[in-house]
């Protein structure tokens, strides 16, 4: 009989796997947090104990608060599946969600959302350096890149034709008659607060609070102001998602500027 395959971790089918749960009990079997490798997005990972009568199923599980359901759509199925095998996988991991609802380690990774493409292609450049293939592989490009970065430049190449100069101080010149846009949105990270889903239950600390100014596009939700996005979900990191909206919340200080600046009184 040909010896059985042991699993030494990394990665398990489509997903990639990361910190282990331990504490969850031992008839659950082995319970990770995980990332799909494709996609990015979150996931639980759990290792049976007994998987004698495991199938091969894939599903997809939906639940929407506006206008309420609940969805259980199959996306790969056995041929000869039953469903008593579908409840049952059901089952445990239905225990694997139950015996993670304390932990707030758990809950981030679950609603922290995707994890984005650079991440992702991070993630695997430092797994595969760990690894002893990686190791080879920086071994024998490292002579490449120190020629590329040394490589003796010829003078001649340096010194470009006075047409292409020319040309190229065209270019310059008419780029500056270019007029500037009167107001620029910054979407510098370090400004935007990253804000985990869903909406917060209560406004943030430098948010500003009711009553809000709806002439100003902002909309009041738990108590904030808000404003919402053209954008629909799923949103980005920095936007929180609400009933099938994106939005961002206002500032307080633009409210604190708004009540300082003067007011025309009627005669």
């Amino acid at each position: 009989m040909a010896e059985k395959k042991t699993w030494k971790g990394g990665r398990l089918g489509p997903f990639h796997l990361g910190k282990r749960y331990k504490n969850v009990g031992t008839d659950l079997g082995r319970l990770y947090a995980a990332h799909d490798v494709d996609t990015g997005n979150a996931a639980l990972v759990v290792m049976p104990a007994d998987h004698a009568d495991l199938e091969s199923w894939r599903v997809r599980a939906t639940s929407q608060a506006e206008p309420p359901y609940l969805a259980l759509e199959v996306e790969q199925a056995p041929a000869s599946g039953r469903l008593p095998d579908l409840s049952n996988m059901l089952d445990l991991l239905t225990s694997a969600v139950e015996r993670l609802e304390k932990n707030e380690e758990a809950r981030a990774h679950l609603t922290g959302g995707a994890v984005i493409s650079w991440k992702r292609w991070v993630g695997r450049m430092k797994r595969l350096l760990r690894s002893p293939r990686g190791l080879l592989v920086a071994g024998l490009l490292t002579p490449l890149i120190l020629g590329v970065l040394f490589w003796p430049r010829v003078p001649g190449n340096s010194a470009r034709p006075d047409s292409e100069t020319r040309a190229s101080t065209g270019v310059g010149t008419s780029a500056m008659t270019v007029p500037q846009a009167p107001t620029l949105v910054d979407l510098d990270p370090s400004d935007v607060p990253a804000i985990t889903y869903p909406l917060p239950a209560r406004p943030f600390s430098d948010q500003a609070k009711v009553p809000c100014f709806p002439k100003s596009g902002e909309v009041e939700i738990n108590g904030g102001c808000w404003v919402a996005l053209e954008k629909r979900p799923p949103c980005y990191e920095n936007q929180a998602e609400h009933q099938g909206k994106c939005y961002m919340p206002v500032s307080a200080k633009s409210h604190e500027k708004k009540r300082r600046e003067p007011h025309s009184v009627q005669p």
